[in-house]
């Protein structure tokens, strides 16, 4: 395995293999042994110039002509049954890249589902490559600007009709593709290194030293500074604020101070006779909040409770006053 830094694959200058050319019969036999649509063969693998060379595709003019003979091939594929890719044991048969191209062996190849599969595969790789370098008033203008996709879904729903699987070898594909468009862009961004230099303790001991730096008297004003956040009014909380002068002298005892059970019972009973629904204790999420962790303080059974009950105090005060009582 080659490390992610490793380019020597990635092809920077998007050069093109020009010296593998394909060899095929350009004239017809006189004996008449050829293949019995000539024309369809000498365009069939007179497309393979093309199909290795795309920059050529992108003028107008021979665009024209590959979508011509495209269309032709795929026309032939409709019409031909395909010969099933498994092999007599009905396993997936395994083939290099690699077909002759002998006349007399073309009508039986169209019908080869593993030769038309690779046929297929590289017109969705010249279809892809034109979409990236399409530009206004190139290839693809503005009335034929259907024709690519109108030929790509053709071309995927010939790979569906190939099996095994075809619709999982299509969908493998347009997924490969969209990998693809990633890898283009970095390789258009100069190949960025995905490298990340490693946490080293070191840092991560600094950063602990930072957060313990400040004096206790910062660490008690935030403390109060949040406290005081919640609603002015006094009835919104369980227990009252101390005055400005006790705040500063003895506000550590009275944050570690807690209402009783039974005074938060006596303050909602209190709140029984109230008619504004607002105004009352259970309904103020400060309050809530600060008299849960009273309760789960007391009894931390009650924290499956309160999820039971939806933070209903009442009930969950009445369940813990049963479970007592027991």
């Amino acid at each position: 395995m080659f490390p992610l830094s490793e380019k020597s694959a990635v092809n920077l200058r998007g050069h093109y293999n020009l010296s593998n050319t394909t060899s095929f019969t350009d004239h017809e036999d006189a004996s008449g042994s050829a293949v019995a649509d000539f024309k369809l063969y000498t365009k069939f693998w007179g497309l393979q110039k093309y199909l290795s060379r795309a920059y050529e595709v992108e003028d107008s003019a021979v665009w024209e002509k590959v979508y011509e003979s495209m269309q032709q091939i795929m026309e032939a594929f409709e019409g031909i049954s395909v010969i099933s890719t498994k092999d007599a044991s009905g396993n997936e048969e395994k083939r290099a890249i690699k077909f002759l191209t002998d006349p007399q062996l073309f009508r039986l190849q169209l019908g080869d589902g593993f030769f038309r599969r690779q046929i297929l595969v590289q017109f969705l790789i010249l279809l892809r490559h034109l979409r990236i370098v399409q530009k206004p008033g190139e290839a693809f203008d503005s009335s034929k600007s259907h024709t690519e996709s109108a030929l790509n879904r053709r071309v995927l729903s010939l790979l569906d009709s190939i099996g095994p699987s075809g619709k999982t070898f299509g969908t493998g594909m347009t997924r490969a593709f969209y990998w693809e468009k990633h890898w283009i862009a970095w390789k258009a961004n100069g190949c960025k290194p995905f490298d990340r230099a490693p946490v080293t303790f070191e840092a991560s001991e600094q950063r602990r030293k930072r957060r313990r730096i400040g004096s206790e008297e910062e660490k008690t004003k935030k403390a109060t500074k949040i406290l005081l956040s919640y609603e002015d009014d006094d009835k919104g909380k369980p227990w009252a604020l101390p005055s400005e002068g006790e705040r500063t002298v003895d506000l550590k005892s009275w944050q570690n101070s807690a209402p009783t059970v039974e005074l938060i019972q006596s303050q909602l009973k209190d709140d029984k006779d109230e008619e504004d629904p607002s105004l009352k204790r259970k309904n103020m999420k400060p309050y809530v909040w600060k008299t849960l962790r009273v309760l789960q303080r007391k009894n931390f059974l009650l924290v499956r409770r309160i999820a039971e009950e939806r933070f209903d105090l009442d009930a969950i005060l009445t369940a813990d006053k049963s479970e007592n009582d027991h």
